[in-house]
């Protein structure tokens, strides 16, 4: 009986401990490396710099969606965050980039392109006045112009975008 009941007390002690130094890691979250007065980001609609249609507000939404996924700050308003994120569309480029090879008498056709997506983003802290970060991103993708495939140049565009959001959440947390 003394022997079950030892198995038993350490069976409790191992459990314990486990449930003890596993909770640590269901806890854990990335927003104890921001200053700690920054608590929300305002993310206006980007400048934009090209001339690609309606750009801006589709790489905005896609910059807001992806920092309510990240979950790292509270989308706010101007008004009520504690920080802004500012951003310009430097540019967005399409280049061949895989060549068909061609008959004789026709030209060489493309049949990937290349789609190159380049912002600035500062990062301003109302709080204390002052900018954080200013940086460029650039982030690329490819895609089929011919329509053979399921890589569209939308598709490429998300792809860039999603790039970009990553740098910019990693440059928010290795700042601290």
């Amino acid at each position: 009986m003394k022997n079950k009941s030892r198995v038993n007390v350490l069976k409790l002690s191992i459990l314990i401990s486990w449930m003890i130094l596993g909770s640590g890691c269901w806890f854990y979250s990335l927003k104890g490396t921001l200053p700690p007065h920054i608590k929300s980001v305002a993310i206006p609609v980007l400048t934009d710099r090209t001339a690609e249609f309606n750009i801006q507000q589709v790489v905005t939404d896609q910059i807001r969606i992806g920092f309510i996924q990240e979950n790292i700050l509270k989308l706010a308003e101007e008004d009520n965050a504690h920080s802004i994120l500012y951003g310009s569309i430097l540019s967005i480029q399409d280049k061949p980039l895989v060549f068909k090879e061609s008959e004789s008498d026709k030209p060489e056709a493309v049949t990937e392109y290349r789609l190159t997506l380049k912002v600035e983003v500062e990062w301003f802290d109302k709080v204390e006045n002052k900018a954080i970060f200013k940086k460029q991103f650039t982030g690329y993708s490819e895609y089929d112009p011919t329509g053979a495939t399921d890589r569209t140049r939308e598709l490429a565009l998300e792809e860039s975008v999603d790039q970009i959001i990553e740098d910019i959440i990693n440059s928010i947390l290795a700042g601290w």
